[in-house]
């Protein structure tokens, strides 16, 4: 039972490692992350979204996706971070919005989209 349980754990681990190497432009962002008082200076040390913000500019014609489950919570999540990506200088015509089955309600996807 034991070799099963860690057979399993690594195979787990195997699909999580897998799946952040084939999309390294995506970083989650957690309700926890979100929770904490906001302003333009937060923001930009919270290290998903200064992260994206750098792939973005690095990054000529890409896009910044928004990834979230698609619940009223997530919809009204995702509508203040785009308006606080807007009021940082990230031009709205550049920002995406997706709603995924897969993604957790209590975190976000960043991504960079080239």
């Amino acid at each position: 039972m034991q070799r099963a349980l860690t057979g399993l754990t690594f195979l787990l681990a195997s699909m999580a490692a897998t799946d952040a190497a084939a999309d390294p432009h995506s970083r989650p962002l957690s309700a926890e992350q979100w929770a904490l008082p906001r302003s333009g200076d937060a923001l930009i040390r919270l290290a998903p979204l200064r992260d994206t913000v750098a792939d973005w500019l690095a990054t000529p014609d890409a896009r910044i996706v928004i990834q979230d489950s698609g619940s009223d919570a997530a919809n009204l999540w995702a509508g203040e971070l785009q308006d606080w990506l807007v009021a940082l200088g990230i031009p709205q015509d550049r920002i995406d919005r997706r709603v995924s089955a897969d993604q957790a309600e209590d975190a976000m996807t960043l991504k960079v989209q080239r």
